[in-house]
């Protein structure tokens, strides 16, 4: 997403009290759906209320661009949550797009209880008529099997609450039955693998029979590879099942979740080769196909303590762990990358020659996993000028071979910076760069915790976000003028 505005004239300050430059509503808005797991802690604090008060004003200045955001966030982005809240903002300030929103959305039964939830949470009742009507034949679209499936008796709203507040008409004598069945709590009990560990334990045999069915989907058996292996079922078919280049489509699993399969395993002493070459194998189908991106490029990542926090209360990810990820999958994309891992000189965790960053390179035959956990830690201050003085007055090439682009793994958090004075901002050497050694050089910068405002502006300078793999078709578009993060979600179609 790029917006070729002027430096100097939008200054503003960063949540740690340092100079940066705004965002656009639309920027900050994108960029904080993008990178939230909605009601999780950020190490800065969170950005759900901003999220919500950019969201309803962008429902009356252009609910269009907020519907399309919202499916764009479920469906491309694979951020379920927040687009649940979109969708209940949506439902109250612009209901004319309930019915696209919601259709485009509830991928399953469990959406609709979270986005009825959701509104009650954030607005009370009464529920919206079009909410009521949208949300009543959108459940008529699934069957028993996950009607049961999702139907979930421990949370406050379950399944047969949609039935008694949104009074669905039947489509049919059978869909009939099975809401009465619903409502009475006599729906047949799914085969799932939660119910067969639930009745016949961990063993070999109930794993073997649960593979052999076909009934357990991609996440499941990527979560539970350390259970099927402490079992002893075969683990070839699931193998099979993980590595299978269209399988890994369909699962639309963000990457780090192969990262973080890799990183259980490993750590409990259950990794193989066949178990690392499978899931080696799983990541790079997601950018085997993408367009290589040419020249030298800069990769930046952000190792500094603020992306240290884990995304999510119930897991290890840490945000430091996907911008280490994304840097190795980028390096493998690019025909010839330097990787520039940084915190600041200040404080920093790299005690080296320089200190305040490592400067690696990796052949195109190493792996991405390894390589992101070799490197995926983080410590120290922030000073994103740090990758872009290396590149100034370090990097060897820099007078015959310039680089062409920068690509920024960070939270945009600047909270250190000794070189020069206070008032500086990591532009500036873009600029300079730019009027010394190539007046082409791109700035491509990945946000990665949507806090609201950027170290790069104008001319030549792509703001990307997100924790997909998508995130890297942008900087190739960017360059080309064919398209950015705001223009595909402008774009992106909804039926």
């Amino acid at each position: 997403m790029s917006k070729f505005n002027k430096p100097g004239t939008n200054q503003t300050t960063n949540r740690c009290d340092y100079p940066a430059y705004f965002m656009t509503r639309k920027e900050e808005l994108l960029t904080a759906v993008l990178t939230t797991m909605f009601g999780e802690p950020k190490h800065y604090g969170s950005t759900d209320c901003d999220l919500i008060s950019l969201a309803i004003i962008t429902a009356s200045e252009d609910p269009e661009f907020l519907c399309r955001l919202a499916c764009y966030a479920r469906n491309v982005g694979n951020m379920r949550s927040v687009s649940h809240v979109l969708t209940a903002i949506i439902a109250r300030y612009a209901h004319e797009y309930t019915r696209v929103t919601v259709r485009n959305t509830v991928n399953r039964p469990d959406d609709i209880t979270e986005i009825l939830s959701c509104y009650l949470s954030l607005f009370g009742k009464p529920l919206p008529n079009a909410l009521k009507r949208e949300t009543a034949a959108v459940i008529q679209s699934f069957d028993e099997y996950s009607l049961a499936k999702y139907n979930n008796q421990n949370k406050p709203m379950k399944l047969r609450d949609v039935l008694r507040l949104t009074h669905p008409n039947p489509a049919s004598k059978e869909k009939e039955e099975l809401f009465r069945r619903l409502l009475d709590n006599n729906l047949n009990t799914p085969y799932t693998w939660e119910t067969e560990l639930s009745a016949k334990g961990n063993t070999c045999e109930v794993w073997n029979q649960l593979i052999a069915s076909g009934k357990v989907g991609y996440m499941a058996l990527l979560r539970n590879l350390a259970n099927i292996l402490k079992s002893g079922a075969d683990i070839t078919p699931v193998l099979k099942k993980l590595s299978d280049p269209q399988e890994v489509k369909n699962s639309r699993q963000l990457p780090f979740r192969f990262y973080s399969a890799y990183r259980t395993l490993k750590s409990g002493n259950l990794m193989t080769p066949e178990v690392h070459e499978a899931l080696e194998t799983a990541l790079r189908v997601s950018i085997d196909n993408m367009e290589h991106i040419p020249g030298r490029t800069l990769i930046a990542v952000d190792c500094s303590g603020s992306m240290c926090d884990t995304i999510s209360r119930r897991g290890t990810i840490r945000c430091c762990d996907i911008g280490t990820l994304f840097g190795a999958m980028a390096s493998y994309i690019c025909d010839d990358s330097t990787v520039c891992y940084f915190d600041s000189e200040s404080c920093s965790m790299f005690k080296g020659k320089q200190k305040g960053y490592l400067i690696a390179r990796y052949e195109k035959s190493e792996s991405i996993l390894d390589i992101c956990d070799k490197n995926s830690a983080a410590g120290g201050n922030t000073d994103l000028s740090l990758p872009m003085r290396y590149a100034l007055k370090r990097d060897p090439l820099r007078e015959t071979r310039p680089f062409d682009r920068v690509i920024y793994f960070s939270d945009n958090q600047c909270n250190s910076f000794k070189h020069g004075h206070y008032g500086i901002i990591a532009n500036k050497f873009a600029e300079e760069y730019r009027d010394r050694y190539n007046s082409d050089f791109w700035v491509h910068g990945v946000d990665m915790q949507g806090y609201g405002t950027q170290q790069f502006i104008g001319p030549r300078t792509n703001l990307i976000a997100g924790w997909g793999e998508s995130v890297l078709y942008f900087i190739m578009l960017a360059e080309k003028g064919i398209g950015t993060v705001a223009k595909t979600i402008s774009e992106y179609p909804i039926v």
